[in-house]
């Protein structure tokens, strides 16, 4: 692009919130059966969420309280002579 000798370099000053609004402007509005199915999803995951911590917190009291067990190998007795 070819500047001409007449034109001064201008700067140009962009307010964030009108990049914002005119982001804004361009989404419609949600709709009111949207709004709510979403909002449902969203305390369904919560509550799923709650659950699973609840279930990891169990699972990890189990482990400190569960002692080590070492089993020990069966011991071998001779057979008689007989055998």
């Amino acid at each position: 692009m070819k500047r001409y000798e007449e034109e001064e370099p201008q700067c140009y000053r962009v307010e964030i919130i009108d990049v914002i609004k005119d982001k804004c402007k361009v989404h419609p509005p949600n709709l009111p059966v949207e709004r709510v199915v979403v909002d449902s999803i969203d305390v369904q995951e919560a509550e799923w969420n709650r659950e699973i911590e609840n279930f990891l917190q169990q699972l990890e009291d189990d482990l400190e309280e569960t002692p080590k067990v070492v089993e020990k190998p069966p011991e071998l007795k001779e057979l008689p002579p007989n055998w």
